[in-house]
């Protein structure tokens, strides 16, 4: 009897996804550090507190949402039947026939996969396929559209049941 083996598992997202969720927050906080030490030294100048703190607040929101939009963005990874999503403590296996959209989400090239069921992770979470995305959205969309046409196989797949199995 022969064995199948699955293709190779391809990678969807950034090896540098880390550094992509990381960099940006950084130099927002850096730039934020820099004008409280600015409204700091204009108050010790002139005794006027508030010139630079309505933009470090403002800065603060920008980087507060940073985090907020972010923090659903997951290494993703994919063969012919499953979807697996790559966390620190553990992996999350999702069967393709699970998933019910894939979507391109902002310009900055985010793609959204939305789950029929919900898992660890909820209904909808989030992958980035590269961190210059907008030069080279070929490659990276084709990737894409092989998931994608992975999916439709699955969904056509015939499920097998076991002559006994309850069914509800």
């Amino acid at each position: 009897m022969a064995i199948t083996q699955s293709k190779r598992i391809k990678s969807l997202s950034t090896r540098y996804l880390g550094f992509y969720k990381m960099s940006v927050l950084f130099v927002l906080l850096i730039v934020m550090a820099f004008l409280v030490w600015g409204s700091y030294i204009s108050y010790q100048k002139s005794g006027r507190w508030f010139m630079n703190i309505y933009t470090t607040i403002y800065i603060s929101f920008i980087a507060w949402g940073w985090v907020r939009i972010n923090r659903n963005v997951h290494q993703v990874e994919f063969d012919d039947d499953f979807l697996y999503v790559i966390l620190k403590g553990q992996d999350i296996i999702i069967p393709l026939e699970n998933i019910k959209d894939v979507d391109i989400k902002t310009l900055g090239g985010v793609y959204e996969v939305e789950l029929f069921q919900g898992e660890q992770l909820g209904k909808k979470f989030y992958f980035k396929p590269s961190l210059f995305y907008p030069f080279n959205f070929k490659k990276k969309d084709e990737l894409v559209n092989v998931l994608r046409r992975n999916i439709n196989r699955a969904y056509q797949k015939k499920q097998v049941w076991q002559t006994n199995a309850l069914h509800s």
